[in-house]
């Protein structure tokens, strides 16, 4: 019995991963194939999914588990080492550093949280320099906007996360939407970073 290519079959969705190009490819059956994942998809997916679920913690206790910026490193880690996606190792070493020293100094001087920080370098190492750059750039602004917001609810202070989140989201969704090789500072400036 074949797969029909409609969403309202009663079978399970068939996932096959196939290799395409030297890279492996997350392809749905009942898709078109411009629509299949490619492994870099992936780990922004999986790197999402950490900061959502430290966006969950962070709104719930105002904490963020060690394991969740340590899930963002290794996972980092694994897609530079694995190159499943564009970031070297050295790139992604350089990111962590970047965003420990952006987190680190930002703690320092009390505007956000140990928890933060560290989601800051884990996620400098999912990015890689280039990419962490438009991904803080992005998360101001999302935190400007969570600022606005918290500060109408009365809010003392702000979890972070969300905009650690939103910023990563919005600067993945402006990449997968955009030519290779562009993303939001190519938007905004017109060059490359």
């Amino acid at each position: 019995m074949a797969l029909a290519p409609c969403f309202d079959s009663n079978e399970p969705r068939r996932i096959a991963i196939t290799p395409t190009d030297g890279a492996r490819v997350l392809s749905f059956w009942g898709f078109p194939s411009s629509s299949s994942m490619n492994t870099p998809h992936l780990v922004s997916l999986a790197a999402f999914a950490i900061l959502i679920a430290s966006v969950v913690c962070d709104l719930r206790s105002r904490t963020i588990p060690d394991a969740l910026p340590v899930a963002l490193f290794v996972l980092g880690l694994l897609a530079a080492w694995c190159q499943w996606h564009q970031v070297s190792l050295a790139s992604m070493g350089v990111g962590l550093l970047v965003g420990f020293a952006v987190g680190a100094a930002l703690f320092y001087l009390g505007a956000m949280g140990g928890g933060d920080a560290k989601l800051c370098a884990g996620l400098g190492a999912v990015c890689g320099t280039p990419r962490l750059l438009e991904v803080l750039f992005a998360t101001a602004i999302c935190g400007g906007v969570c600022s606005v917001w918290a500060k109408r609810r009365g809010m003392k202070s702000l979890p972070y996360a969300p905009a650690f989140a939103g910023g990563f989201l919005v600067t993945v969704v402006i990449a997968w939407w955009l030519p290779p090789n562009t993303g939001l500072w190519h938007l905004i400036t017109g060059r490359a970073i």
